[in-house]
């Protein structure tokens, strides 16, 4: 059991490059449906990492609800955003993203949470998709930037506007250019207001947003509503199950 005081939330980092036995034990866990989804990657690596990174969720969230793995139920909004079915106390908060071997997991109580991460790739059309998704006080800022930075203040932009629409379970419901994040984030200076365009009056709703970095050539970020927030940030061994 992993206690998680109201006050904390809890960040997985979990590496999808698992044993053969890992992955087996952890595919025995998985629904019907989460298999049928694994089968349908073209490439066996991916498949295995689709099949780890759901699997390491499934046994995390075991050990915070007491409960076999295999025992748990999702519920899904309008938008496909997961939450626990209504077998389960419907306190607990988790979100999962996940990039080429590595995957990001977060857990909190009683608050809407979203994660994101990206592998940094060498990548020449940042500028472009900036100035084509981002909203234009974005892309100035980005523009404004010495080359040197910009791959890691877009990706960590792209990660912050992500994490906040999976938070919110939105999805591609709100257009990236619909609102605006900070491009970093001072954790002391309290959660910020994010104002979502609309042609109705949508009042803006106070989140905290963080930069994660937790493995050389990769970009997280993490939003979560309100503030006072404390992280714990947490491996994952394949060999704890």
């Amino acid at each position: 059991m992993f206690p998680l005081p109201p006050h904390e939330v809890h960040i997985w980092r979990a590496s999808l490059d698992v044993s053969p036995e890992t992955s087996a034990r952890l595919y025995a866990t998985l629904s019907a449906d989460e298999r049928s989804r694994s089968a349908r990657f073209r490439f066996q690596r991916d498949r295995q990492r689709f099949v780890a990174a759901h699997g390491v969720l499934r046994e995390l969230l075991g050990d915070y609800l007491e409960t076999r793995p295999d025992r748990i139920s999702y519920a899904y909004n309008a938008f496909g955003k997961p939450e626990l079915g209504p077998a389960f106390d419907g306190r607990l908060k988790f979100n999962l993203s996940h990039s080429t071997g590595l995957a990001l997991i977060a857990f909190a109580t009683d608050a809407d949470v979203g994660v994101d991460l990206e592998y940094l790739r060498a990548q020449s059309d940042y500028a472009d998709i900036a100035w084509y998704f981002f909203s234009a006080a974005e892309a100035d800022q980005l523009s404004a930037l010495p080359a040197p930075l910009y791959a890691d203040a877009f990706l960590a932009c792209w990660t912050k506007k992500e994490a906040y629409l999976k938070a919110c379970g939105d999805g591609l419901a709100v257009p990236l250019d619909g609102f605006s994040v900070p491009l970093t984030t001072d954790p002391e200076h309290g959660p910020v207001d994010i104002h979502v365009a609309s042609n109705n009056i949508v009042p803006a709703r106070r989140w905290s947003l963080y930069t994660l970095q937790p493995a050389p050539g990769y970009i997280g970020a993490l939003a979560i509503e309100g503030g006072g927030w404390c992280l714990s940030q947490r491996q994952w061994d394949m060999h704890q199950g």
